[in-house]
């Protein structure tokens, strides 16, 4: 009788190593559409509504210091002002235009921030690389930041204005009452074209920030994934790069936007101190230095950086939760982080 046979398990195969990843891209995003474009407009302009909320306080600070650094107030520092103006106008001043500015931030914001972001999603669904170019980045973000200036100019030229009523003299004052009575009054004594009074700074300023705070976000989001993947630990670290880019580029044409939006006829002549931006930005040089027109960086910094990490940090988290575009994971582990932090 034959020996059944005996099956001998088969030799086990060491497993190949692995071979390095290429960097992470992000997953497919859906099909761009007219709803998930007006998702991105309404996604833009609740988070910047919400930050300015929370950083109103600071915006005023920083224009009433550039106020006092035309007027060549000596010893101005944040603290000084802070006090001030709680003793002499109380805590309602920190807040004087608060309606207009959240008015024009949910219709800028709408604009520069979901405009930018429906022409990034296009751009990768064209490509279909999930990347944009730093040329790319330029473009989307400069052009949204001007549209998205011209259609708010109105609720921006009434803001400054209501930000500086109380620093000017009591004969210079308008008595602005809220935005729909400053809009009015606007209209009715300077006529309709008054509130697009300093466009072209604005429109430079517009430009500046959106190019100073979306390009490096992007950018960094891409240079980051290989380590960090991308992931909300990624998005923290280049938002956070994003709020000092926008600072540096973006407070030179704040500073001329400021002080030609509230300037006032001045002397016998009833002349305006300012021509146009080169002239404001030349005589800001001479006067007060060519760091002058980065005064009241402290307190702008401490206003653009937390309102740019806000701002981008929940535009992702809503475009994330309602399924515009995808996360790899929430964060990465602490240890990750520092092997991946050690690597760059």
């Amino acid at each position: 009788m034959a020996n059944p046979q005996v099956k001998t398990p088969a030799p086990q195969v060491a497993p190949k190593p692995a071979t390095p990843q290429a960097a992470p891209t992000p997953q497919a995003q859906p099909k761009s559409s007219g709803i998930t474009q007006l998702k991105n407009m309404l996604i833009g302009g609740t988070a910047g509504t919400v930050a300015t909320s929370f950083l109103y306080p600071i915006e005023t600070l920083k224009t009433r210091i550039q106020m006092q650094s035309e007027a060549k107030v000596k010893g101005v520092s944040a603290f000084g002002t802070i006090k001030n103006i709680y003793k002499a106008e109380g805590v309602k001043s920190f807040y004087m235009g608060l309606g207009a500015a959240l008015a024009r931030q949910m219709l800028f914001a709408s604009f520069r921030i979901g405009l930018f972001f429906n022409a990034a999603d296009y751009l990768k669904q064209k490509k279909k690389t999930g990347k944009l170019s730093l040329l790319e980045s330029a473009g989307a973000s400069i052009s949204a930041g001007g549209i998205a200036i011209l259609t708010v100019m109105p609720f921006d030229v009434v803001f400054v204005r209501m930000q500086a009523e109380n620093s000017l003299p009591v004969a210079e004052r308008r008595g602005y009452t809220g935005l729909g009575n400053a809009l009015a009054t606007i209209c009715k004594k300077e006529g309709v074209s008054t509130l697009w009074k300093g466009s072209v700074p604005a429109v430079a300023r517009a430009m500046a920030l959106n190019f100073g705070m979306l390009v490096p976000y992007e950018q960094c989001k891409a240079l980051l994934a290989p380590y960090l993947g991308y992931t909300y630990t990624n998005y923290i670290i280049s938002s956070g790069i994003a709020g000092f880019g926008a600072s540096v580029c973006c407070l030179p044409f704040d500073n001329a936007k400021v002080k030609l939006q509230k300037q006032v006829p001045q002397g016998p002549e009833k002349k305006l101190p300012y021509k146009n931006l080169v002239d404001c930005m030349a005589k800001c040089v001479r006067n007060e230095g060519i760091f002058g027109l980065w005064s009241g960086f402290l307190p702008f910094y401490s206003f653009l950086f937390p309102q740019t990490v806000l701002i981008l940090l929940i535009n992702d988290f809503l475009r994330i939760k309602l399924g515009i575009s995808k996360i790899q994971q929430r964060f990465i582990p602490l240890t990750q982080l520092q092997l991946s932090l050690i690597h760059i």
